[in-house]
């Protein structure tokens, strides 16, 4: 699927809740399901600032109080019509500006790996038994070695593929295109 970033300024309502803009304004927009058609990922929300922070950076990404960036990966109508209905909040940008929002800002509070501590333990577990029965421990170990190798599929430790986009935009099966002239 090609799917076009685009950056959005989200405000902040009087009663504190987020002030996203209204795509009932865009002309190609009928009914909520109709949104979600044409941004079928949802939402990437700068997780390093909120509304209630105040942070000015050095990379363009500056968040002043009372406002908060998102992005989102839109059909290309979807991109043209909310950048020429709303150009003071919205605006497309290129690929490599969108990984660096979701590797650093969207996804900076997530870790590397997922961890299943039940089978992690279970496994030490049975290794230590092994061991004090003087018992073979060769085949655990290798047990051990796959759960502990992020890059294998064997359940332990496993590489977290939302983390990072190029491992995400796989996992999507995404393509970036861009609508900029």
């Amino acid at each position: 699927m090609e799917l076009v970033p685009i950056k959005v300024k989200i405000g902040l309502r009087a009663n504190g809740h987020a002030d996203h803009p209204q795509w009932s304004l865009l002309p190609m927009i009928n009914k909520e399901r109709d949104e979600k058609q044409h941004m079928p990922h949802g939402w990437m929300y700068d997780k390093s600032c909120g509304h209630a922070e105040s942070r000015i950076s050095g990379d363009g990404w500056d968040s002043p109080t009372g406002m908060q960036w998102g992005c989102l990966l839109v059909t290309e109508a979807f991109a043209a019509e909310a950048i020429a209905t709303f150009p003071t909040l919205i605006t497309e940008i290129t690929e490599v500006e969108f990984e660096d929002f979701y590797n650093n800002k969207s996804r900076v509070h997530m870790t590397e790996h997922n961890y299943n501590s039940q089978l992690l333990e279970g496994l030490k577990l049975e290794y230590d038994l092994k061991v004090i029965n003087n018992e073979n421990v060769v085949a655990i170990k290798q047990r051990i070695a796959k759960a502990i190798d992020p890059n294998d599929s064997a359940p332990g430790i496993l590489k977290n593929k939302d983390k990072l986009w190029v491992d995400k935009k796989v996992s999507i099966d995404v393509t970036i295109k861009s609508v900029m002239k």
